[in-house]
């Protein structure tokens, strides 16, 4: 299982997903395919979605705000930063969540 917050709207298939919205894959009855690899603009919910985006690889935060719609879209709780003074490599951490796996270097 895999549940993610949409911090952005999103085209899944054919599927239109709005920023705020909460989906699951569809091994559990969801809407998102099984194995849907998460965009750097969701926020993963549960372990299986946090290893998803894990595994994508580090990604800059985009712009989180609704646009179509009145859903309150919160600041995501996972999410990839720089960690200060990783150079010449650059390592990313997640927080929330992720906080406690392993840096990034990229």
């Amino acid at each position: 299982m895999s549940a993610y917050r949409f911090l952005s709207d999103h085209y899944v298939g054919t599927q239109y997903f709005l920023a705020g919205t909460i989906a699951s894959t569809a091994d559990v009855g969801g809407t998102l395919p099984v194995n849907w690899p998460p965009s750097n603009a969701v926020d993963p919910l549960d372990n299986a979605g946090l290893n998803a985006f894990y595994a994508i690889g580090p990604k800059a935060t985009p712009l989180v705000r609704q646009q179509w719609s009145t859903i309150f879209v919160a600041p995501p709780v996972t999410y990839w930063r720089i960690v200060p003074g990783s150079s010449p490599t650059t390592f990313w951490q997640l927080t929330g969540l992720g906080a406690s796996k392993p840096p990034i270097g990229i």
